[in-house]
């Protein structure tokens, strides 16, 4: 049985530079995968930073957030304010990942102690923190992945896969367009179809609404069970046609765009799909 990798997300101040030489240490090593929020400051932007009304920043730290196995928080110093970093903590510790944290910054010492109820690890120095970290990603075990003591709180992915499910109009066109965009990405699976399991099972609904006719009970169905079950849901209403029946749907995405291409651009940033953006 092979090695099965670690699914790391690395969470910081966007001003910090510290990511790279670790990621760059770990290249050739098979136990782990390096994930995080876009590090592309115009980019960022562009696609929706903190506070902006464009879904991009939520859609890419929920999904790198639920592939995760373990979260590694660090404060540099009180330079830069680090509410992003207790955000995905307060994310993480919801979805039972394992949390390292370390705080560089003495003089959040006294406020960070809200923190610690939320992580199973704290340091006071970024050495001792990723050494903790090394420890995690290199132990031995007998299935290759987390040992026994590790895996009570971790579940070890087999890989990064990011599960995408489509629902909407019954033309084929736009979902051979979705498939097309992706069928060289091994880390994205398109799903299609009418089973309810496929769905259960998925990381995103990817909703789409190709013109102004008929009633898409299937897109409204799926819709309010991926909402109920916590997953991303995207929806696409191609030309914005108004409906009143659509207006129910609208408030349960976490992303509304008007054409196909916009849609899927945002598809791609929330996978971690950067160099075509």
């Amino acid at each position: 049985m092979g090695i099965q990798p670690y699914v790391v997300y690395l969470s910081s101040s966007a001003h910090s530079n510290w990511k790279e030489p670790v990621k760059t240490k770990y290249t050739k090593n098979g136990n782990v995968i390096f994930v995080g929020p876009c590090e592309d400051h115009g980019l960022s932007d562009a696609m929706g930073a903190p506070g902006d009304t464009k879904p991009g920043h939520k859609l890419r730290i929920t999904q790198m957030l639920n592939k995760s196995d373990i979260l590694f928080g660090y404060i540099p110093d009180d330079r830069y304010r680090s509410f992003n970093i207790m955000l995905e903590i307060g994310i993480a510790h919801a979805k039972g990942k394992k949390i390292l944290f370390v705080n560089e910054a003495r003089s959040l010492n006294n406020e960070m102690e809200c923190v610690q109820s939320y992580i199973d690890q704290s340091f006071d120095s970024l050495s001792n923190g990723l050494d903790s970290l090394h420890q995690i990603i290199t132990a031995p075990s007998e299935n290759g992945g987390a040992s026994s003591e590790q895996s009570k709180f971790i579940q070890p992915s087999d890989h990064l896969e990011h599960k995408i499910f489509l629902s909407g109009s019954p033309s084929s066109a736009w979902e051979n367009r979705v498939k097309a965009q992706y069928q060289d990405d091994k880390s994205v699976t398109i799903i299609t179809g009418s089973r309810i399991q496929d769905l259960a099972e998925a990381d995103i609904l990817f909703a789409c609404r190709t013109d102004s006719e008929g009633r898409l009970f299937n897109l409204a169905l799926a819709v309010g069970y991926a909402n109920a079950l916590g997953k991303q849901i995207l929806f696409i209403n191609q030309g914005d046609h108004y409906s009143h029946a659509y207006d129910y749907v609208k408030p349960f995405a976490d992303g509304y765009f008007t054409t196909l291409d916009e849609g899927l651009r945002y598809l791609d940033y929330a996978v971690g799909i950067e160099d075509r953006l």
